[in-house]
């Protein structure tokens, strides 16, 4: 078993014990994770582990085959196992991580699910509620900026940095209530754009990190674009790509339509799922964010040579300009 460990771990750079903070939580890992910004504390409030994971009672056939592709169970509240190319991550009571690696794995990509699937579980287990979307802070509130996979919400985000901006969060929104009132913590200080995003707000991807090779992604690690605390909840925008040439413009979303937007718009929504049906509890804080928060559909005409120009347009559609 330590031999076959080894060959799991042997392409990963495993050093001393590093401390970070991200989503408001301290996290302690094995694994460099140089998007976080590094603290020092005493008790952390989530430790990560490289070792073996049992998985015999849930795996399904496909893991015969490698690399097998992404499976998952639910088990309970507390915990949730996932695979992928990467490995096998078992997630446990909002405080533990434990991967154990494919080989051949990179650290590129054992960091990809760790910093998403597993941390959003995370969330999950530590009865927050995980939003799939960026947000940036307006006029001291969290605007929450989701849409369907290509809609531009990576991109609308730096665009909206670029105006003047600061921002909690690329890709997943943690959404936390406490005694009715909402706020979004700050996950940490790094953004993801395609290649095109970047030529076109001014990076050069030759310079930046890969961090998704298949979907030619790179790295916006941005601290002085960053805000590092908890905002308190102000709105919802759904990005909805129209026809180039078309105006932006947007809608309210209310009723019983809005609580079915929110649940749509969930961060990997079948891991809120346990047992087959959604716990009470998580509902009702779903319920909670529907009835504190505005949410508007907009309409946002495609061509990323004027997604400056739009992000502007959008910061005065909805008076948000810092």
């Amino acid at each position: 078993m330590v031999i076959l460990l080894k060959e799991k771990l042997k392409n990963v750079r495993c050093i001393r014990l590093h401390l970070y903070r991200a989503f408001g939580l301290t996290i302690k890992s094995p694994i460099s994770l140089p998007e976080m910004l590094q603290v020092e504390v005493e008790n952390p409030d989530v430790e990560i582990v490289l070792g073996p994971v049992d998985v015999a009672e849930f795996a399904p056939e496909s893991m015969e085959q490698r690399p097998f592709k992404w499976w998952q169970v639910v088990p309970s509240e507390e915990r949730l196992l996932f695979g992928c190319n990467a490995g096998i991550y078992d997630i446990t009571c909002g405080n533990k991580i434990t991967i154990e690696v494919e080989p051949g794995t990179t650290q590129e990509m054992i960091r990809l699910f760790l910093l998403g699937s597993a941390l959003g579980a995370i969330q999950i287990q530590r009865g927050r509620v995980p939003i799939h979307g960026g947000a940036i802070v307006a006029q001291g509130r969290a605007v929450i900026i989701t849409g369907q996979q290509g809609a531009g919400k990576s991109t609308m985000t730096s665009a909206l940095v670029g105006n003047g901006f600061k921002y909690l969060t690329d890709d997943v929104s943690s959404v936390e209530i406490e005694g009715g009132t909402i706020t979004v913590n700050p996950a940490y200080p790094q953004r993801k754009l395609v290649r095109d995003a970047c030529v076109q707000l001014g990076y050069d991807p030759e310079t930046l990190p890969v961090v998704d090779a298949e979907r030619d992604k790179f790295a916006i690690r941005d601290r002085k674009g960053w805000h590092d605390c908890p905002v308190p909840g102000g709105m919802i925008l759904e990005l909805v790509p129209v026809k180039e040439g078309e105006s932006l413009h947007s809608e309210p979303i209310g009723g019983h339509a809005k609580l079915t937007f929110i649940m749509n718009n969930l961060y990997r929504l079948q891991m809120h799922v346990a047992g087959g049906s959604m716990p009470p509890h998580v509902f009702k804080k779903i319920l909670t964010i529907a009835a504190g928060i505005d949410v508007y559909r907009v309409y946002v005409p495609r061509g990323i040579t004027r997604i400056a120009a739009i992000a502007a347009e959008l910061a005065e559609e909805f008076a948000l300009i810092p």
